[in-house]
């Protein structure tokens, strides 16, 4: 019960402005029911129309992301536009650099896929061996980055796919739509997985 009025309080003002926060909400849900982050890890992000993004605050509940005030609007530059008292995500810098990088990309997911890390720390380049992953993700590339520093080579990587692991943290998608990037994330781990099977024969 209280979830569902969680839909109805926080800022309303913002969420009249922000359109969209719903399936960022649904998607988040989505990302932790699926046990594709933990329980405050993980963002998503839409592109803003007039620039900028909508994301997650720092250290957000995924899974409960329609209880309260869990989105804040950015500018081009990270910084909160219009709202006081939320800070945005510490991968804001790095969802910036995507749109930036990219002008039909609509929404970006972090993610912590647990068989796609795994395989990260001993792959370069994890290649699906099942169906969906072949024509959905492609070769999906694993890259080595300092957190602080990472926000460009993600940007890059992401110009030639859909979505990239960083070595021993986590995946960035990229998508039109929210439900775009979690249906990428979810068939990487899916790949991941069936790698990992098959590894243990």
């Amino acid at each position: 019960m209280a979830g569902r009025g969680g839909r109805h309080g926080g800022d309303a003002g913002e969420r009249r402005e922000e359109p969209g926060w719903q399936s960022l909400a649904e998607v988040g849900r989505d990302l932790w029911t699926a046990g594709l982050v933990t329980s405050h890890g993980g963002n998503v992000s839409l592109r803003r129309p007039r620039g900028g993004a909508l994301i997650t605050v720092t250290g957000a509940m995924l899974g409960r992301l329609e209880e309260g005030e869990r989105f804040v609007p950015v500018n081009h530059g990270g910084q909160p536009d219009g709202v006081r008292g939320r800070v945005p995500s510490s991968d804001t810098k790095i969802h910036l650099a995507i749109y930036a990088a990219n002008a039909e990309v609509g929404a970006v997911i972090h993610a912590h896929p647990v068989h796609a890390i795994a395989l990260s720390f001993e792959w370069d380049v994890i290649q699906p061996r099942n169906l969906e992953g072949q024509v959905f993700l492609g070769r999906v590339p694993v890259i080595t980055a300092e957190w602080e520093e990472s926000a460009e080579p993600v940007a890059t990587a992401l110009k030639e796919s859909p979505i990239v692991v960083v070595r021993g943290h986590g995946s960035y998608a990229r998508g039109t739509d929210a439900w775009d990037a979690l249906r990428v994330t979810s068939a990487l781990e899916e790949a991941a997985y069936i790698i990992s099977l098959m590894q243990r024969r």
